[in-house]
């Protein structure tokens, strides 16, 4: 009985060690698009000679190696959610599930995506699930009182680009097989609890053995734990993060700014966002080289995240561009804080890029607020955007923020706002030596 406690307990540790090879990575697609199929099929299954080019291409170039699968994905599509329910099933049939599936949220003929959804996890309450949408489909509130609160569900927003598919598909077969295993491991060392209790009865004198065996036990189901908390937490990190700059994604960001904005509007309190551009990025590219150019912008992306406050977020907007919130944060504040961080980056960041000696990196910063009776986070980025571009046609490295165009009126007396500049007329916009 000692023996087979301790080899359960010794396989516990080794059941953890999860090799890629090991791992279901069947993924199953699920739109009435067929070209959108092709899309998810070069991104999960690319053509092995294009990623060798690609790769010599970097090396050669220097030029930063684009994502790929280093593990072939087994790839099904289909157009309906009745053709996705047989493929669900014949897999179950055959003890080959998939591990993951990509569902559309809008198919115009047959069952939409949440019932497909239903059906689905009605076959394979295991599978994990991404619900492909766009802002303008159903409200995540509706779609969690359909389906109930669930961990086997992730929304993933359209357009999307290969690096969130890649990154979901990969983080959600690693979910779905640790937690196959660990449910196997429970009811194995259940079975084993009920083994031991049995034969306690009839030797008492195997009481502190099989006592010892159980914390044994027990302490190994807390590390498996454990291990399960940290994989979720990376998970979450991977889904959310942008490698380059460890800022918010784009995607993560804007679901962030939602919330935040939507409570600041229950609540009563202002929320400012700021569009962050680096100045003559291009510049920097063509003259360094693309290597130097992510240098420079994890340099300012290391300085806006250094120079917020705890309250406020910074997200990767896309290329050398930057969106930043600061929620119950009046107008006169957020122009303070983003002169700041101007002052900043142009202070510091060029001196982190250390492959290039005397480089100076300036920032264009636009700011808008809630006050001026934004009724979305678009419309907030939307204008501070407006302000970036008449701060970048002002002379660069400037702040400048939307304000009212008739002082005294209510915002919605305003006809429109106008560009106000924050930062004085004597700051000269920095050159790129």
């Amino acid at each position: 009985m000692q023996k087979r406690v301790n080899a359960s307990l010794g396989e516990l540790s080794e059941e953890f060690r999860v090799t890629s090879e090991e791992i279901n990575r069947r993924i199953l697609v699920v739109d009435d698009n067929v070209s959108i199929h092709q899309d998810f099929l070069k991104i999960l299954q690319p053509e092995r000679g294009l990623e060798g080019l690609e790769q010599a291409r970097a090396t050669l170039f220097g030029e930063p190696t684009s994502v790929r699968v280093s593990d072939q994905f087994v790839v099904d599509c289909a157009d309906q959610g009745v053709v996705a329910l047989d493929l669900i099933e014949a897999a179950g049939r055959e003890g080959n599930p998939y591990a993951v599936a990509f569902v559309d949220m809008r198919m115009p003929s047959g069952w939409d995506g949440l019932e497909t959804i239903e059906r689905l996890w009605g076959a394979d309450a295991a599978l994990q699930v991404v619900i492909c949408t766009a802002y303008s489909d159903q409200p995540w509130d509706e779609i969690r009182d359909r389906i109930g609160r669930t961990d086997k569900l992730l929304i993933l927003h359209k357009p999307f680009n290969s690096v969130e598919v890649l990154q979901l598909a990969t983080a959600l077969c690693w979910k779905w097989d640790l937690a196959k295993k660990v449910s196997g491991r429970v009811s194995e060392l259940r079975h084993l609890v009920d083994e031991r209790t049995t034969e306690l009865r009839h030797a008492n004198r195997q009481l502190m053995e099989f006592n010892d065996a159980l914390m044994r036990s027990v302490a190994s189901l807390e590390a498996a734990q454990t291990e399960i908390l940290r994989q979720n937490g990376e998970l979450e990190r991977l889904a959310t993060r942008d490698s380059l700059t460890g800022c918010l994604n784009r995607r993560a960001f804007y679901a962030r700014f939602e919330e935040a904005f939507t409570v600041g509007c229950e609540q009563g309190n202002e929320l400012c966002c700021l569009m962050v551009d680096i100045d003559l990025f291009k510049r920097v590219n063509d003259e360094f080289g693309h290597a130097v150019g992510d240098q420079a912008i994890q340099a300012v992306a290391d300085c806006l995240q250094s120079g917020v406050r705890l309250t406020d977020m910074v997200g990767r907007y896309g290329g050398e561009e930057f969106c930043l919130m600061f929620p119950r944060t009046t107008l006169d504040e957020a122009t303070v804080l983003a002169e700041r961080l101007r002052i900043r980056v142009a202070a510091e960041a060029g001196n982190r890029v250390r492959t290039v000696s005397g480089m100076t990196l300036t920032v264009s910063v636009g700011v808008s607020t809630s006050a001026f009776g934004a009724r979305a986070p678009l419309v907030l980025v939307d204008q501070a955007d407006r302000a970036l571009y008449a701060a970048k046609e002002s002379g660069r490295n400037c702040v400048m923020a939307m304000d009212v165009l008739v002082p005294g009126l209510t915002p919605s007396e305003q006809l429109d706002l106008q560009v106000r500049r924050v930062t004085p007329r004597e700051s000269t916009p920095a050159v790129i030596r």
